[in-house]
């Protein structure tokens, strides 16, 4: 009878980090743009400990003790097309970004002690996190901004209705820009017929699952032109995994925008590079308009009020005085006088 020698398996930390990613990938927001960033999380920071030696399961005193000069860090990053630095990547890293960095590496942990079982120390786990201001790098747009800002754009093009769209679907939707550039054919549907026709767009969300929002008739008719202009008779029987927004610029043209695109288009006729203060201005407008928290939690997709609570009073601080001008009087704080003759 014949036997087989059974060998036991030999923990490496190699094959743990694929395993983890793997596990990753099987959750619902195991998507490859996340399954990518934790990769070279882990890659990066095992790079930055060889310099000293060290890896992953080296002294966790030392380890924990070039975390976060790690994570603090700004890492090289590609050129732009035409060979000059990206500036959107220069400067200190964000506060989100390190405490993210810290995130990544300490699941990595979690899951070594869990499923092999190892009186493995997580050296992450007491690394002092960086304090975070819920969204307070990027701050709503006023309305006349907005509305001048939509009024500048030349819609005789059909990069014109594009921008005009995605703008006016962010703003009447609150998608997140991830959300909105991930729109596909099989995301679009149009409801109706004739004036009564509504477009009802489906969003890839956080977490794997998909919410739907059914454009009004205005908003409808600003997606439709765009849509039109760009697949015509073809809208009729576009592909499924076709990219609503196409990007039209000499590198990537004919595929799909990402979010630096949309970070543009903000930037050219809103005035800020920020996507997020898309979500903000919607959410501000939501709450000036009336709309209850509790339906802006379902809008915006938090699990739950606590977070849109935590959300709104972030964005209804003002950063003016009300009473500035009384205090001014009182202090004798006067403009320069000119002089006479």
């Amino acid at each position: 009878m014949e036997t087989r020698a059974v060998t036991s398996y030999q923990f490496t930390i190699e094959a743990s980090i694929t395993e983890w990613l793997e596990q990753k990938r099987l959750t619902k927001s195991g998507s490859e743009k996340t399954i990518t960033a934790y990769r070279d999380t882990m890659q990066q920071f095992r790079q930055f400990l060889s310099q000293g030696g060290l890896d992953l399961l080296s002294n966790p005193i030392d380890v924990a003790r070039l975390a976060p000069l790690w994570a603090s860090t700004r890492l090289p990053t590609p050129l732009k097309h035409d060979g000059t630095p990206n500036k959107r990547h220069e400067g200190p890293v964000s506060n989100s970004t390190y405490n993210q960095r810290l995130a990544i590496v300490s699941s990595w942990y979690t899951f070594v002690q869990q499923t092999y079982h190892l009186n493995l120390p997580n050296p992450i786990k007491d690394v002092p996190k960086r304090k975070v201001q819920a969204y307070a790098a990027a701050l709503p747009i006023e309305p006349d901004v907005v509305e001048s800002g939509l009024e500048s754009i030349d819609r005789n093009t059909v990069q014109g209705l594009r921008d005009y769209a995605i703008l006016a679907v962010a703003l009447y939707t609150g998608r997140r820009a991830s959300e909105l550039v991930g729109l596909r054919g099989e995301d679009v549907q149009i409801v109706g017929k004739g004036k009564s026709a509504r477009v009802l767009l489906r969003f890839h969300c956080k977490g794997g699952k998909l919410e739907s929002n059914r454009l009004n008739e205005e908003t409808s008719i600003v997606l439709l032109e765009y849509l039109h202009a760009e697949f015509g008779k073809r809208l009729l029987t576009i592909d499924p995994d076709a990219p609503i927004w196409m990007s039209y610029s000499r590198a990537n043209y004919g595929q799909p925008i990402n979010v630096q695109t949309l970070s543009a288009i903000c930037a050219t006729y809103l005035g800020t590079s920020k996507n997020h203060a898309l979500r903000h201005t919607f959410s501000v407008s939501a709450i000036r308009s009336g709309v209850p928290i509790t339906d802006l939690a379902d809008f915006l997709g938090h699990t739950s009020i606590i977070v849109t609570q935590r959300y709104t009073k972030e964005l209804n601080k003002t950063a003016e005085n009300p009473y500035g001008d009384k205090i001014t009087a009182r202090l004798g704080i006067r403009r320069k006088q000119a002089k006479k003759g």
